[in-house]
């Protein structure tokens, strides 16, 4: 696209510095389209003047709308970097990548430091001189091998303010799992070498602790203590297994990452492996749309990948050159507290790991992209099935919940595309009603959902509601009372009993119909129906719970 003139806010373009630096674009209102960096930013921003001086597919978009250009000038192009990084997390800008959840991933700490030391799973690293193990990306991963560690290892696992109160051993004591250190049952001599040998597991230094645990095997045995004999064996037992599932050795040592890169038009996919000690312990995924330049949505990658606290390795292998590595590896060198190399491998073991990082994307990307028409395919469904006018992408659900009409409450939970978004998920303190009349609470929770002035993230393409005729009729009055008649509306109840016998089969209701509609047992449509249903059903019987859990506690 060729322009005669620069665009609004671009004119004075040679008025800019030429020093390192960040921009901020800006529209009419002040609002932050988009961030960038750049080495000189006078010749950075000539570029968006001059026509067809940025080929990006994006900027034919992007720079009719800018009415203001902002410039932070920086002493390196590291410090721009980080100030990039910076404005997008805080002004999220549109045209930029954000991933907006960018939580930090669980590690596993130990301070050998401390008197007694104690694994514990936290989110962010600290140059405290502990030993972190991770990062994890499954919680319930982590949280398994910590219990398989304190099975193994008899550490203490009670939190700081239980341990430094404690004067009685835990049950934990009583049962062999652990040594009483709370109490004052072990010596901190005896402690440590229990605290090495779980830190040896956790590196993946299986072979030495077997080798170590049979040597004292045999001298229990010998010594006729056979049944501490016995606990090494069991402990030998489940080493064992653990060494059999690990499937991976590679020939690198220390903590390397691996990022593999597979792109398919505007559709990115990251897979990042986490190698420790030559194993391959967990791996990470992330997909993205970008239309610019590769090395630029990978330095953006990395910067909100490795954030502040993360857990940083030696060293990250990359799939192609970025055209500031020294600056980015710099900045990342400076979150990490240690040197943090950035390599492009181009033939040996280490370019194997990025070709099996690179394969991993691009089996996410397949996955994703085989979830999404699967979903397309149901939607497609529900709207021949339901009389909807279009196919939905977004479903909301509602359940009441209470006991005798006291503590009386509603849910919402909503499905974008067939996922929970739980950030728009809602809870309903029901007000208006007296008695155990579920058909009033429901009318009362649809009708103030979408009376409300609250942004809930936009409207339903479907609602979904728990009950019968009686609940999906009250849901109609309030939709009408609301002014919201045009969104539809169906119920989903179970069925137990008909004619005297069971049938545990499922009814979905629809407005205008007289007969509820029977889906297949094994219908994708009625299976997210029902998560849908069950979603709010947990959602609302927890809050209720909740508050009857503390109108027992009050006086």
């Amino acid at each position: 696209m060729q322009r005669a003139d620069p665009p609004a806010g671009l004119a004075d373009w040679k008025m800019f510095p030429r020093s390192p630096g960040a921009y901020i674009m800006e529209d009419g209102q002040g609002r932050v389209l988009y961030v960038g960096k750049a080495k000189d930013l006078r010749a950075r921003l000539r570029n968006y003047a001059l026509p067809g001086g940025d080929g990006r597919p994006t900027i034919p978009h992007l720079l009719p709308r800018v009415r203001e250009v902002r410039c932070i000038v920086t002493a390196t192009e590291k410090e721009a970097l980080l100030l990039e990084n910076t404005l997008i997390k805080r002004h999220r800008p549109p045209f930029n990548i954000f991933f907006r959840d960018d939580k930090e991933y669980l590690l596993l700490r130990i301070d050998r430091g401390e008197e007694f030391p104690r694994p514990e799973l936290v989110r962010r690293s600290r140059r405290d001189g502990a030993t972190y193990f991770g990062p994890y990306s499954s919680a319930r991963g982590i949280r398994e091998t910590l219990r398989e560690l304190l099975r193994l290892f008899p550490l203490c696992s009670c939190p700081r303010k239980k341990f430094a109160a404690r004067r009685r051993p835990c049950l934990n004591y009583q049962m062999g799992r652990c040594l009483g250190a709370c109490a004052g049952k072990v010596a901190r001599e005896r402690y440590l070498p229990v605290v090495d040998n779980a830190m040896r597991f956790l590196r993946g230094e299986y072979r030495d602790l077997l080798a170590r645990w049979k040597a004292e095997m045999g001298e229990h045995s010998r010594a006729m203590r056979y049944e501490d004999a016995a606990k090494l064996r069991d402990r030998i037992a489940v080493v064992s297994r653990t060494l059999v599932r690990q499937r991976v050795v590679r020939a690198v040592e220390g903590d390397v990452d691996a990022v593999g890169w597979h792109s398919t038009g505007v559709s990115v996919a990251v897979a990042v492996l986490y190698l420790r000690n030559g194993r391959l312990t967990d791996a990470h995924h992330r997909h993205f749309r970008y239309e610019g330049a590769q090395d630029e949505a990978m330095a953006s990658f990395l910067l909100q990948h490795y954030a502040e606290g993360a857990y940083f390795p030696r060293e990250i292998l990359l799939p192609f050159p970025l055209g500031d590595r020294a600056a980015l590896s710099a900045a990342l060198a400076d979150r990490a507290g240690h040197p943090v190399l950035l390599r492009v491998p181009e033939k040996g073991e280490r370019a194997r790991i990025v070709e099996l990082a690179r394969k991993n994307a691009e089996e996410s990307e397949r996955m994703r992209r085989e979830k999404e028409e699967a979903y397309d395919r149901i939607a497609e469904r529900m709207s021949s099935l339901f009389s909807l006018p279009l196919p939905p992408e977004r479903i909301e659900g509602f359940d009441v919940s209470n006991i005798s009409g006291t503590e009386p409450v509603g849910s919402m939970v909503a499905f974008l595309s067939g996922k929970p978004a739980r950030k728009w998920y809602r809870k309903f303190s029901v007000r208006g009603v007296s008695g155990p009349d579920d058909f009033a609470m429901m009318e009362e929770v649809i009708r103030r959902r979408f009376g409300h002035d609250e942004d809930f993230g936009g409207m339903p393409d479907l609602v979904l509601v728990d009950g019968g005729k009686g609940q999906l009729s009250s849901a109609a009055a309030a939709l009408r009372s609301a002014g919201r008649e045009g969104i539809p509306v169906i119920s989903l109840a179970k069925e137990r009993v008909r004619a005297g016998e069971k049938v545990f089969r499922e009814r979905v209701f629809l407005p205008g119909r007289k007969n509820p509609l029977h889906l297949p047992p094994n219908d994708p449509v009625l299976h997210l129906l029902m998560r849908v249903r069950d979603e709010a059903h947990r959602f609302a019987v927890t809050f209720h719970r909740a508050l009857r859990a503390r109108r027992s506690l009050g006086s």
